[in-house]
């Protein structure tokens, strides 16, 4: 049996904002969508953040009554952990616990985002696979 790859549980991430992007349109964003993170794309479709419910919490505790005033480029996670397509699964569930991340982004070479792992999705993947072995 060959290893499954990123590419054959990766899901397509819809909310995306830009880095200069209010703080408090990324959050309204991830309310609306009732997701957990967004992906920062910069003008050349290049992916060059993450902002979180982590980093909503973290940096608010910093930033407090600046924080909705604030740029997503501001106080979004940077570098991202990414994946790539062909990285096994088994690779990117290691270093989804080994860095404790739930949100990671898969890119091409040229860091354009193209698929999104979060463990909510890779358990629903699994659910589905033990389903089709299990007949």
């Amino acid at each position: 049996m060959t290893a499954l790859l990123v590419r054959d549980v990766m899901i397509q991430k819809r909310e995306r904002v830009d880095p200069q992007d209010a703080v408090l349109s990324a959050i309204e964003l991830m309310v609306e969508r009732d997701v957990g993170s967004v992906i920062v794309i910069d003008r050349e479709e290049r992916l060059v953040g993450i902002f979180t419910e982590r980093d909503l919490l973290r940096r608010y505790l910093e930033a407090q009554s600046k924080f909705l005033y604030m740029t997503v480029g501001q106080v979004m996670t940077s570098p991202v952990t990414t994946v790539s397509p062909t990285t096994t699964l088994m690779e990117a569930l290691s270093l989804m616990a080994q860095k404790d991340i739930r949100h990671l982004p898969v890119v091409d070479s040229d860091q354009r985002a193209v698929g999104f792992l979060t463990w909510k999705s890779l358990f629903q993947q699994f659910s589905q696979l033990l389903k089709q072995r299990d007949g």
